[in-house]
């Protein structure tokens, strides 16, 4: 399984929001979450949580804070600074335990919107948001065995098990650049094999989702120009056989596990958002549902998801 990456809680936080905002503002827009704007005065960049630029370029600041304590005056008047310095046309600060009434007021003069942001029970979602579960699909490759079979005399031919030369330990270092080109220098790795293999063809193709895995075996022949580091010293290769354990997996993850979120102004109807995230990646996948908190039906919603690029 791939380790996940764990955000600080007040990071985590910041990149929640500015998806949120992102899928409220559609597709004319641009978020950036940090992000470095130059100061007017000082010509510095300065980092704020998260921006928002529309294709007209006007520039919507986003700060946050994940503290136990309401926000106060002295951070917005910060905040209103901070706005003026960078030349944003507006500044939205989000809170996840609120603001007091006297931050409410000076955020008012100087035009800053202010928005909170909580978790919500199931039953305080909008009936609209009822998908009750999402299935990941996860692919997953194992190697099983690597074979060297050396250049020899003899025409080539297809490689049958157990008629390497060389079995290379399980345990080997699959980014080793091993392999090297005796007239360019080129030197490459198993993990490039892999790659290779996998621009070539889709090595996944014809598995079935959550069956147990399938060992599939590739074989890579060269025409006595490439060299392979061996125990013994460089050895010319004839070829190399790969066997790779292959799995599509199926993770289901449910509306009770999600993260549910109420997000927007006091006093007004906000967003609600539902969120599945994937538990098994190093960065999240997740699919998540967005609607206004009264919506009585689903023509506003917003389906969106965050797919890293991986492989």
């Amino acid at each position: 399984m791939t380790r996940q990456r764990i955000d600080p809680e007040w990071r985590a936080f910041e990149r929640l929001v500015a998806r949120i905002e992102r899928d409220a503002a559609g597709r004319d827009a641009t978020v950036a979450s940090p992000d470095r704007i130059r100061c007017r005065y000082s010509g510095r960049l300065r980092e704020v949580d998260a921006s928002l630029r529309t294709v007209d370029g006007k520039l919507t600041t986003i700060e946050c804070r994940k503290r136990r304590a309401r926000q106060d005056v002295t951070w917005i008047e910060q905040l209103a600074t901070k706005k003026n310095s960078l030349g944003a046309d507006h500044t939205i600060a989000v809170s996840a335990s609120g603001f007091s009434p006297a931050a409410r007021n000076i955020a008012a003069v100087h035009g800053i919107a202010l928005k909170d942001l909580r978790q919500i029970e199931e039953a305080d979602l909008n009936p609209n948001l009822n998908l009750d579960f999402v299935l990941f699909t996860h692919k997953s490759a194992a190697l099983v065995g690597v074979e060297l079979r050396f250049a020899a005399s003899t025409p080539w031919t297809v490689p049958r098990p157990g008629e390497g030369d060389l079995q290379l330990d399980n345990d080997c270092d699959l980014l080793a650049p091993i392999f090297h080109h005796v007239e360019d220098g080129r030197r490459w790795s198993i993990d490039d094999l892999w790659r290779q293999l996998q621009d070539a063809v889709d090595p996944f193709s014809g598995l079935e989702k959550g069956a147990p895995p399938v060992i599939r075996s590739v074989c890579f022949p060269y025409p006595g120009t490439v060299e392979v580091d061996t125990p013994s010293g460089p050895r010319r290769l004839g070829d190399v056989v790969l066997s790779i354990a292959l799995a599509i997996t199926v993770e289901p993850v449910w509306k009770s596990d999600t993260a549910k979120i109420q997000y927007g102004e006091k006093y007004r109807q906000g967003l609600q958002r539902l969120e599945f995230e994937s538990a098994h990646t190093c960065d999240p996948w997740r699919i998540a549902l967005q609607l206004p908190s009264d919506a009585i039906d689903r023509q506003s919603m917003v389906v969106a998801s965050d797919w890293p690029a991986q492989r």
